[in-house]
């Protein structure tokens, strides 16, 4: 096995999914906004933690605990616009104007001056533990702050930071369960577009198996994506570096002048990188690649029967066509399952990647400075 072509074809193949990916994440966040389901994760968990049950989404019926806090200033600061809301605002509008964090410290502050009896200026420990107490119709919420009031001893700002901590960590929940949401979308999402856009995993792996050229232009164009950010990283380190000593600058001196002429990048991997515009890849539909699918490739054809078209040629058997179809779906959802993985995934494994199939690392000048 040629371990240089499984590896140029797995670099091909990694360029094309972090491609598909940078195009799904932007539809994903669009989509996201869209639907405001940052807002929807955090209202449904806000409502849980003040003692929801799971049914206002049908009942519409918010608790007492729950119309306060969410109204509170400094809830209400965080949201589109500072306006008062309960269960009778429209579900499009409290999602749209809710917001999409709320930061613990917040949370807590606003609960405990929602249990404040309205005439106290200053809230004290034994005053909040007696508004705890009286909590009436929500058992879920008064049970839960009981257990905080016991462990903060009296101190009032260890009760707010034990109900910040209650807070982030069912905020971890909720982010865990958007997250799934999220590659959910992202796999449907990629799907869609393998499809539409015809990006199937198995052809393409065939066909930059077989095609050299078409393989060595997609790598050339994958080695210049991760150059490149690799460059721009580098740029932005020397930019926020400390600036050097003048007993650095006048060290780094004569390496600068020695350094005036930089190796100059091979010839091959620009115009491969230019080629790669225009290669040959099996993305995209057309009528030769619908005709593949129910009728006989030309090359399984005598040449002397081989029509000028795919579509001319004879029709496959059942079931042939349908083990053709199959893999192609097949290819499809590869796609779509390698795409919801996320374009970091992709693009730190092209590094990764790239950097095994290049030359080595330079060693270092005499100097002790690196060469890039």
């Amino acid at each position: 096995m040629n371990f240089g072509a499984a590896l140029d074809v797995a670099i091909g193949l990694i360029f094309v999914y972090l491609l598909v990916s940078l195009f799904v994440t932007a539809m994903n966040e669009y989509v996201s906004s869209f639907l405001n389901k940052r807002s929807e994760y955090l209202l449904q968990r806000v409502q849980s933690l003040l003692g929801g049950d799971g049914t206002e989404k049908k009942t519409g019926e918010w608790s007492p605990e729950m119309c306060a806090v969410w109204n509170h200033p400094l809830i209400s600061a965080l949201k589109s616009h500072n306006t008062a809301e309960d269960h009778c605002t429209q579900r499009g509008a409290l999602l749209k104007n809710a917001p999409s964090y709320i930061p613990g410290k917040t949370f807590a502050l606003a609960l405990t001056e929602t249990l404040k009896p309205s005439e106290t200026a200053h809230l004290s420990f034994t005053q909040l533990k007696t508004a705890v107490a009286g909590i009436e119709n929500n058992e879920r919420l008064k049970n839960a702050l009981l257990p905080m009031l016991d462990d903060a001893e009296g101190k009032l700002d260890v009760f707010q930071t034990n109900v910040a901590t209650w807070f982030d960590r069912a905020m971890d929940r909720t982010s865990g369960a958007y997250k799934r949401w999220i590659q959910r979308l992202t796999f449907w999402a990629g799907f869609a577009v393998a499809l539409a856009f015809n990006v199937n995993s198995i052809q393409l792996i065939d066909n930059l198996w077989r095609d050299p050229v078409a393989r060595a232009g997609l790598v050339a164009q994958a080695s210049q994506s991760a150059q490149s950010a690799e460059d721009a990283r580098g740029l932005q380190t020397r930019l926020t570096a400390p600036a050097p000593t003048a007993a650095t600058d006048e060290t780094a001196a004569p390496s600068d002048t020695g350094d005036a002429a930089p190796e100059c990048a091979c010839d091959g991997e620009e115009k491969g990188a230019a080629l790669a515009q225009e290669l040959p890849l099996p993305i995209g539909w057309s009528q030769e690649s619908l005709c593949a699918l129910v009728h006989q490739p030309l090359k399984s054809l005598p040449p002397s029967k081989r029509p000028t078209s795919t579509c001319a040629a004879p029709y496959r058997s059942g079931w042939s066509a349908t083990v053709k179809i199959f893999l192609t779906l097949l290819g499809l959802a590869i796609t779509g399952l390698a795409v919801s993985l996320g374009s970091p995934f992709w693009f730190g494994t092209l590094q990764s990647v790239t950097n095994i199939r290049a030359t080595g690392v330079k060693p270092d000048r005499s100097d002790g400075t690196a060469q890039r």
